[in-house]
């Protein structure tokens, strides 16, 4: 504590009156009640406004900006979000009023800053998180903590498994390297703020025991996906932890499941990566928390390779060896020499459903690797992106935007992170689903006049306000372009965790393949016009549901 600081005499404040003083620069509240004399942080906890310009109401304070009330004994909010800091005071034989500044150790503020950011996270009060995260931040607290609060409030409670608050976190996490001080609260927050928007009031998801593993615990996981038997799924992951396996063992047991079909749009398989990046930030000792929660994820996910859709490229799949397949990507000789001559990212770009698979298989044997596969899809999203026509945003009828196009450059991304940990047919399947989807992401172009490859240039003018200073300088672009993805694009929860998603993606694409393009495509998405809210939208599909008209693909 201070020293005490003389500040008035009791009989010049009345019962029932305020004044503010100065304490050590600092500007207190002066209360009088009937029960005695009390000193409080003038400004608001909530905007800063001044304390000492609300009404008192016995011992009730109320902020007049927005109605917070604080009992002026020990400071307690007993309507809005965080408490006021109160200090003590001592009165004189003579009347004489001192105050003593109370500043508590960083651990007692520690505990109570953190208490309060999980009331904020308990009932999405993004300010409230804000706030506290900066305070904490300022008491060195690690980042990565406070994002954990998030993660383990947020896991146990995603309805069908934890999604993009995953990927969003793990990214955002990623992202507080790139900043100092104060101002790495944006990512944290992004985390945070996100989680606490989609898992509000839902109630905690209970895990089974963990069980004795198999003789071949992996294979018993997969078939336990493949099953949909999401108990049995999570025993056997909850036991392979607690029976000492780590990351190395049990990533395999995922990037298998994720190779087994095309899941969601390629979310299955983004997600697992973002889990084991998460895990790889927080500590494998989180993984009870994580991976568990993850499972349902991939359980229920739509196995898109049963579709219809599919069908002409895995005919045309069907009829190749991947295991042969495989041995000609491990030809690093090979690869080393090989380069898209321009007919994969054309068959990519093209309109003929089995030529991405026939053209990728070719460029295979010619020694592309997984590698050379996700570099064509990589670039042909992009390019796919550049020319998109944003009249595609206005049209109702139509169940295809932005957001199904940057699924291809992140499904590509996290397809390369599996392949790069666990190489084999299975990865490669990976490859040539993220091929697919390159291919499949131009379906609104087989509906509408765009224009050809040429016309992107012509696109990309939103592009200079942006990159115009870090022209040439792939790796400083790539971190301007994930900072920017923190300055809420959109309102929108889904939109904003996609651009997030997208920049630290095409960040590392573009690190890869030599080229600006992957980040190009994404700056337009983030500055183009988009449809951020799907009401309309959802109304139009569902009145042509309801009157038995269906989707064109």
């Amino acid at each position: 504590m201070s020293s005490q600081t003389i500040v008035g005499n009791v009989a010049d404040l009345p019962v029932g009156t305020m004044k503010l003083v100065r304490v050590d620069g600092r500007r207190l509240c002066l209360v009088r009640t009937s029960d005695g004399v009390h000193a409080l942080d003038n400004a608001c906890p909530h905007e800063g406004y001044g304390l000492t310009q609300g009404t008192l109401s016995g011992d009730l304070l109320t902020c007049q900006w927005h109605n917070w009330k604080f009992r002026v004994s020990d400071g307690r909010c007993v309507l809005g979000e965080e408490n006021v800091r109160v200090h003590d005071v001592h009165i004189g034989v003579d009347g004489t009023l001192r105050v003593t500044l109370v500043e508590p150790p960083v651990e007692e503020r520690r505990t109570s800053l953190l208490a309060s950011l999980r009331r904020g996270i308990t009932n999405d009060y993004s300010g409230q998180i804000a706030r506290e995260t900066v305070r904490l931040l300022r008491l060195s607290t690690n980042p990565g903590e406070l994002v954990w609060e998030a993660v383990q409030y947020g896991a146990p409670r995603a309805e069908y498994g934890w999604g993009h608050s995953i990927a969003a976190a793990t990214d955002c996490i990623a992202a507080v390297d790139l900043y100092d001080g104060d101002s790495r609260a944006f990512p944290v927050v992004q985390a945070v703020a996100g989680i606490a928007e989609t898992e509000r009031g839902r109630p905690v998801n209970p895990l089974p025991d963990p069980v004795t593993l198999p003789h071949d615990p992996a294979k018993a996981f997969r078939c336990a996906v493949e099953a949909e038997d999401v108990t049995v799924a999570q025993s056997l992951v909850l036991g392979a932890i607690h029976s000492g396996l780590g990351p190395s063992d049990l990533q395999p047991w995922f990037t298998a499941v994720v190779c087994d079909h095309h899941l969601s749009s390629g979310h299955g398989a983004i997600y697992a990566q973002k889990a084991f990046q998460l895990l790889d930030r927080l500590g494998w000792d989180r993984a009870t928390t994580v991976l568990p929660h993850l499972v349902p994820t991939l359980v229920y996910a739509t196995r898109e390779d049963t579709l219809p859709y599919m069908r002409p490229f895995l005919r045309a799949l069907a009829t190749h060896d991947l295991s042969a397949l495989t041995d000609h990507s491990a030809d690093h000789s090979a690869q080393h020499t090989w380069s898209d001559d321009g007919q994969l990212v054309a068959a990519l770009l093209g309109r003929d459903k089995v030529a991405p698979i026939t053209t990728a298989v070719a460029a295979l044997r010619a020694g592309a690797g997984v590698d050379g596969l996700l570099d064509a899809a990589s670039t042909a999203v992009s390019l796919r992106m550049l020319r998109y026509d944003t009249a595609g945003e206005r049209d109702l009828s139509d169940d295809f935007g932005w957001l199904d196009i940057t699924h291809g450059l992140t499904y590509a991304n996290a397809a390369r992170w599996h392949a790069t940990h666990s190489p084999g047919p299975d990865t490669l399947r990976l490859a040539l689903f993220a091929c697919f989807l390159a291919h499949w992401t131009g379906r609104h172009e087989w509906h509408t006049s765009v224009g050809e490859p040429a016309t992107v240039e012509a696109r990309t003018g939103d592009l200079h306000s942006l990159v115009g200073a870090h022209t040439g300088d792939l790796h400083s672009l790539g971190e301007t372009v994930i900072r920017d993805s923190m300055l809420d694009i959109s309102g929108a929860f889904i939109v904003q965790v996609h651009a997030i998603k997208m920049a630290r993606a095409a960040s590392e694409e573009a690190l890869r393949l030599g080229s600006s393009v992957p980040i190009d495509a994404t700056v337009r998405f983030m500055t183009a016009a988009r449809t951020d809210r799907f009401v309309a939208s959802t109304v139009q599909q569902s009145i042509d549901f309801v009157s038995g008209r269906v989707n064109r693909d």
